[in-house]
């Protein structure tokens, strides 16, 4: 149990300084007269997780941390670098390959890495969920997605 609490420790702090990046790349985005612009969003986003990893840290710091062996697991360490190269796949095939063609088998593959082996339910959660945020980008935010191309 205590070695869940320094994994946390290292996760919040990764993604306090990932939510950091993100907001400051999205204060780059096109300035509107009117409304929240297409930086709003991404912006609440990092402020949100930024908090939410600030919450994760000062709880696993309060736990109280177990001392740091030195050694890490090199199950846990391929399963991190695994999950980070997917999702390094999943962000940079988006340009071409789309949100509606990458996004359902990139939530089915999280579900099934993390542990979920209701493989019918995820299938559908994963279309539904895409469904849903394309939905909501597309028609309510009017925020086009990437869409795929052959060229």
């Amino acid at each position: 149990m205590k070695g869940t609490r320094f994994a946390d420790l290292i996760m919040g702090v990764v993604l306090m300084f990932l939510a950091a990046f993100w907001y400051f790349q999205a204060t780059k985005m096109t300035k509107v007269d009117l409304g929240i612009g297409p930086g709003g969003y991404p912006k609440f986003i990092s402020v949100c997780l930024f908090f939410l990893a600030l919450i994760l840290t000062v709880q696993s710091i309060r736990k109280g941390l177990p001392k740091w062996e030195g050694k890490i697991s090199r199950k846990e360490l391929s399963r991190q670098v695994i999950f980070f190269a997917v999702t390094f796949a999943y962000i940079h095939f988006m340009s071409s390959l789309g949100f509606l063609l990458l996004t359902p088998p990139y939530l089915f593959f999280q579900c099934w890495f993390f542990g979920y082996r209701k493989y019918i339910i995820a299938g559908f959660m994963s279309i539904g969920l895409t469904a849903g945020i394309y939905y909501v980008f597309r028609m309510i935010f009017l925020i086009m997605l990437p869409e795929f191309r052959l060229l």
